[in-house]
């Protein structure tokens, strides 16, 4: 019978990483836990992990890899490979806890038998939302979410995507793709509201690192979906999916703490080698950033980071459009970016009608 192994990658996700732990090892024949030289405990907290579970790997100081490679996930691979070959292998990240189902005997075995060599695996990926006991539960793209989080190996496969966005799963296992309901995963992100906005901004800083030449305007819309809360509504979270994982002392109904975080200092750190005006039509200045800096030097964190103060560079146009965009979650109709995109769409629709024909 297959084995599952589960594959947690982390940097600085001291606030839960613990919670995904202690819960991963309970259903998973291994884990590794593959962090990037966290500075914030997180080492402190797989100290006192490893000395209690056998099955438990840390990887304290993993190479750091860019993001637009598939190197990361491949490394992770190569790890499940150590445990001979043909397993279930899993990447649950940081904030995320799988359903307490998973636990039963005989859900555990559905699993292993509904994967077949190949087989990459879908599952219903939900949402909570500022309280760790509540879901979102209407028409936004945060609701009835599902994504790939596992991929029965065949001991030869690569993956050749990019890590950034891409699935859980090497892209050739896509076309055998097994759906589960009976199974959901827990995504804990949006419970932690602060460490939350400071990563959609990193994500964005990246975004306008790595592709320079991508659309502004197109950027924005994209990660302004998580500030959509028009119309929300909020569904209580089944006690079956989290019960049990309290029973065993995981704590997952206390409210993290959301202050100063990691995030804020890489983003501190592009203000200062590439400058605000690189960055002045990004949708990020919802966060006070002269207020993250100052909050930085307090911390000791000087190293990289603005020497002066930091004032927004958004001309009134821009604060328009992200107030625009934010609240109506459409772009703005004004901005010359947006119709540069329009054509920009418009060439490659009939790009791809044209390919099509041939």
């Amino acid at each position: 019978m297959p084995k599952i192994i589960t594959i947690i990658p982390v940097k600085n996700d001291g606030w839960f990483i613990e919670n995904s732990i202690r819960s991963a090892v309970e259903w998973s024949d291994y884990v590794f836990v593959a962090d990037e030289n966290s500075d914030d405990g997180s080492h402190e907290i797989y100290k006192k992990l490893e000395m209690k579970y056998e099955n438990l790997k840390i990887i304290y100081n993993r190479p750091k890899f860019d993001f637009n490679t598939p190197d990361m996930r491949n490394y992770s691979l190569d790890l499940a490979r150590t445990i001979d070959c043909n397993n279930i292998i899993f990447e649950i990240h940081a904030d995320e806890i799988i359903s307490a189902e998973i636990l039963k005997p005989e859900i555990r075995n559905r699993l292993i038998n509904d994967m077949s060599v190949g087989s990459a695996l879908m599952m219903p990926w939900v949402n909570l939302w500022k309280t760790p006991l509540e879901y979102r539960d209407d028409k936004s793209v945060w609701s009835n979410s599902q994504s790939w989080f596992a991929y029965r190996d065949d001991g030869k496969v690569k993956f050749e995507g990019v890590v950034f966005h891409g699935p859980r799963a090497p892209e050739s296992f896509l076309k055998n793709k097994v759906t589960i309901n009976y199974l959901q995963v827990m995504h804990y992100q949006f419970v932690n509201l602060g460490m939350e906005r400071s990563k959609q901004a990193l994500y964005q800083i990246f975004e306008r690192n790595h592709y320079p030449n991508q659309n502004i305007e197109y950027i924005n819309k994209k990660y302004a979906y998580a500030f959509d809360e028009r119309e929300m509504k909020l569904s209580q979270l089944e006690v079956k999916h989290y019960a049990v994982w309290i029973e065993k002392g995981i704590v997952i109904e206390e409210y993290p703490s959301d202050g100063y975080n990691w995030r804020d200092t890489e983003v501190l750190k592009n203000f200062r080698k590439y400058g605000l005006e690189f960055y002045k039509n990004l949708n990020i200045w919802y966060i006070d950033w002269e207020a993250k800096r100052q909050e930085a030097l307090k911390l000791g964190i000087t190293e990289n980071i603005p020497k002066e103060s930091i004032i927004d560079p958004r001309d009134i146009s821009t604060r328009l459009a992200h107030q625009f965009l934010m609240k109506y979650q459409k772009y703005p109709f004004w901005r010359v970016d947006f119709y540069k995109l329009l054509v920009q769409k418009g060439i490659e629709k009939i790009k791809r009608k044209f390919i099509k024909n041939v």
